[in-house]
């Protein structure tokens, strides 16, 4: 199954304009943040999410088209093809919803999971066999 990714809204739409995804710079000396960005590979899916008390707003779904990362203003960025945009609500978890403080982190939430593969186009999704 495809890796999901949080991250947070900031810079998203400086994310949208260039058509990649980024953490700053200075974050890339926290090895555990830096280690789960370097981990993210072509055909990942990651999402731009912001978490309030009431629900999890799913803002952006994006495919990523290289592993291989570059350093611009923004700071050190992946390219992903943003194929979603919109404000997806989901107040329903099944379990209650961890509060990440991490600006990036693997999303393991089987039902936040399925959310958002339902956002992606018929083109990406996987087959009714499956």
């Amino acid at each position: 199954m495809t890796a999901f990714f949080g991250i947070d809204e900031h810079n998203s739409e400086k994310f949208f304009e260039h058509g990649v995804v980024c953490i700053d710079n200075s974050v890339e000396k926290e090895a555990v943040l830096f280690k789960t960005f370097q981990s993210i590979r072509t055909e990942d899916i990651v999402f731009i999410k912001n978490y309030t008390q009431a629900a999890l707003k799913v803002k952006a779904v994006g495919v990523v088209l290289s592993s291989f990362s570059t350093e611009n203003e923004l700071g050190v960025c992946i390219p992903v093809e943003w194929i979603w945009k919109g404000e997806k609500f989901m107040e329903q978890f099944g379990e209650e919803l961890a509060h990440c403080s991490d600006a990036l982190y693997e999303e393991y939430n089987i039902l936040v999971q399925r959310e958002i593969i339902d956002l992606l186009p018929s083109r990406l999704q996987l087959t009714e066999e499956w």
